[in-house]
């Protein structure tokens, strides 16, 4: 029994390192430890606006990346937050609300200015209308911050999809 497993933890390795697979938070990722690629902790996010979801997303952002005061690379992010009333009552009251965040991003290098990648994420959070109006209040603010984590997560994907698309182009020259 023990062979058997080892020999599936033996094959299973086998199998991931021979696909390519990199795990996105490893040291090595995105050009850690000397790499020419651009590493998370190499990015500087800045806001456009100063509103509150502005501040969560930035705030959710830093939390996954850290906060790099002197970095190579700027994040740059826009976001545009909306709400629409998506259950309505037989009182002509919304009961529920769709609320959509739209970040658009650009990866810009320091030094030069050049915006080296451009993107653009949306996410939706739906939440419940109490009576109450705090309670209202109470959901529409948890919502925002489950579409900022949200947001922050596909930035971060996006930037990872775009490092392994560019780490063959680097690791040629």
């Amino acid at each position: 029994m023990k062979s058997l497993r080892t020999a599936i933890i033996l094959a299973t390795t086998l199998i991931l390192t021979a696909c390519g697979f990199k795990p996105m938070h490893a040291p090595e990722a995105f050009g850690g430890f000397g790499g020419s690629a651009i590493a998370l902790k190499n990015i500087r996010v800045e806001m456009q606006a100063n509103g509150k979801v502005d501040f969560l997303l930035a705030q959710a952002l830093r939390t996954r990346m850290g906060d790099n005061g002197n970095a190579a690379y700027i994040l740059k992010i826009k976001p545009e937050l909306s709400r629409s009333n998506l259950g309505i009552g037989a009182d002509d009251v919304a009961s529920r609300y769709d609320l959509v965040l739209q970040s658009g991003f650009e990866l810009i290098e320091a030094k030069t200015g050049d915006v080296v990648y451009r993107g653009d994420v949306q996410t939706v959070s739906t939440f419940g209308a109490p009576r109450d109006p705090y309670g209202t209040v109470t959901a529409q603010n948890n919502a925002e911050e489950q579409a900022a984590d949200e947001a922050s997560d596909r930035i971060i994907a996006r930037l990872a999809g775009y490092q392994a698309s560019a780490e063959p182009q680097t690791k040629n020259k």
